[in-house]
């Protein structure tokens, strides 16, 4: 019989969002390789908002009387993937200091675990995100758009931003995968992050 030190972790919930419709691009490259060193044991589910049939947020406020949305469509299966992870790592592109459409759509209908979490006070099971975001461009603000708009996504279902990383002037399609430093830093960020642990709610102040 194996004692509480031996005992192997339990499986744990990992999403990965890919928020580029670009395949094989700097976020896909990304994306697995922060990837690589996830233990085998641990489920592992994709959200590709590109591939997905998402209608826009029509902002009617039906969430927030009903709890669901009014649409009926990919965002139901996404959804519950949101809600039963407990770690989500999101890689984007950014465009025009944003996040691509297809992935803005899916941020957008998540409003309705917003109105489920702050009109109705349902508690969410806790979970940690991170962010990977790589733009073509090297303004000082580049990311500044999307970090907002990541720990507010985040915090609509109950998942806490943990940090993230920023990779500027990478243009090509998958031109990222030649800078080993980069690979090796996403790496690391990514064996950090998804270490076999229990992911445990902050203990709030009394």
């Amino acid at each position: 019989m194996k004692t509480p030190r031996e005992r192997e972790p339990e499986s744990m919930k990992i999403v990965a969002i890919m928020g580029s419709p670009r395949e094989g691009g700097n976020s896909d490259v990304m994306l697995n390789a922060f990837l690589s060193s996830r233990d085998s044991r641990h489920h592992l589910e994709w959200i590709v908002p590109s591939r997905l049939n998402l209608g826009f947020c029509r902002g009617c406020r039906f969430c927030e009387a009903m709890g669901r949305c009014i649409l009926r469509d990919d965002m139901d299966g996404v959804g519950n993937k949101l809600l039963e992870a407990d770690k989500v790592v999101l890689s984007s592109p950014v465009f025009f200091y944003g996040f691509p459409a297809s992935l803005k759509a899916l941020i957008d209908r998540t409003q309705v675990f917003w109105s489920r979490k702050y009109k109705m006070g349902e508690k969410f099971k806790y979970k940690e995100g991170f962010l990977l975001a790589v733009g073509a461009t090297r303004g000082e603000k580049l990311f500044e758009g999307i970090v907002l708009t990541t720990r507010y996504f985040f915090d609509a279902w109950g998942c806490e931003y943990k940090g993230g990383l920023f990779f500027r002037g990478f243009d090509q399609k998958g031109a990222i995968g030649e800078c080993q430093k980069c690979l090796e830093e996403i790496k690391e960020a990514g064996k950090s992050f998804l270490r076999s642990e229990d992911v445990t709610a902050p203990t709030e102040p009394s």
